[in-house]
């Protein structure tokens, strides 16, 4: 999945509001990652209420976007790709609608993104697991030859995959939509001042008692490289240095570029600013394994500001990204 390198840096509430006090939970057990909730409520019944509707989003979508488990009564991603071949399943309305972002986000990034990729991406995981080797060529182009995205068919509710070799990976998707649709129910349970961060996609509602809130960008080599300060909009990194492993002295990442089929390596890290918290995520991954020229073209075209560091250390934004900073 999507690796991010974004720090929600959230100060210690001070006095600066006798209405509002600032509430925290942290959730271990969805998407593989930490996800941190931070709101200011007026009591801690509210929060409780804000949390307890967060979390059970959280959980639902986690079961729903699952590709490595199966749960009683849901048709979920790893069921469908279980039945690639075989049958059609009736899915919830998230998973085709996660499937239909993801489909688009295939179309602009030029198939930099692709969440049939899932054959390749499994090569590459089980290595990096492993610690041992890297696929070889043979292994990687076979894998590729089932990685057709028009395999996966949505039909009226239901999805079918036609090559039963084709499988779904929303690794570089779930989290954004899964950020956006809970952060939708923190807002339906009465709050409006809040900052969720699922494993480093940030979405932020509202402001703190004193002021903004401040997101902390990770510098690939360590340390915080810039700090945004931001309200109401989503932030999202994709970067090179949590999940990879190395091999003969060289650093293999788990952001697989389509064109080669090995890790992309042009950036360190790329962070993507913009008001859809799925979009910020399908953004962040395409501009990883796109030219520079080309990804801030996408950028623009979607109103997004972005952050490339590169592996010298320098560093290129869109024209509007220092404006957060």
């Amino acid at each position: 999945s999507i690796i991010i390198a974004v720090i929600l840096c959230i100060t210690a509430f001070s006095s600066c509001s006798n209405t509002k006090k600032r509430y925290e939970a942290t959730f271990y057990d969805v998407f593989d990652t930490v996800s941190q909730f931070t709101a200011y409520c007026k009591n801690e019944k509210e929060f409780n209420k804000a949390k307890e509707a967060v979390h059970s989003e959280l959980l639902r979508l986690h079961k729903l976007f699952d590709i490595y488990h199966k749960y009683e009564d849901v048709n979920n991603l790893a069921l469908i790709n279980e039945n690639a071949g075989t049958e059609k399943l009736d899915v919830d309305e998230d998973i085709t609608e996660l499937i239909k972002q993801s489909i688009e986000s295939y179309s602009f990034s030029e198939g930099k993104l692709n969440i049939a990729l899932g054959s390749v991406l499994k090569l590459w995981h089980d290595h990096r697991e492993s610690g041992e080797g890297i696929p070889s060529e043979e292994e990687l182009s076979s894998a590729f030859s089932h990685c057709d995205i028009e395999s996966i068919v949505l039909e009226s509710g239901t999805v079918f995959i036609k090559d039963k070799l084709t499988s779904i990976d929303v690794g570089a998707t779930a989290k954004g939509y899964a950020a956006k649709k809970a952060a939708e129910k923190a807002k339906g349970s009465g709050i409006n001042d809040f900052a969720l961060n699922i494993g480093g996609n940030v979405v932020t509602s509202g402001k703190k008692p004193d002021g903004k809130w401040k997101i902390g960008v990770e510098d690939p080599n360590g340390g915080v490289y810039t700090t945004l300060s931001v309200s109401d909009i989503c932030v999202v990194t994709s970067g090179d240095y949590q999940r990879y492993y190395e091999f003969e002295g060289k650093r293999y990442c788990h952001i697989i570029d389509t064109d080669t089929l090995f890790p992309a390596d042009i950036y360190r890290s790329v962070t993507v600013i913009c008001n859809d918290s799925a979009l910020a995520d399908a953004l962040s991954t395409s501009l990883f394994c796109l030219p520079l020229e080309k990804g801030m073209a996408l950028a623009e075209k979607y109103g997004a500001e972005a952050l490339w560091i590169n592996a010298d250390g320098n560093a290129v934004r869109t024209k509007g990204f220092a404006d957060y900073e």
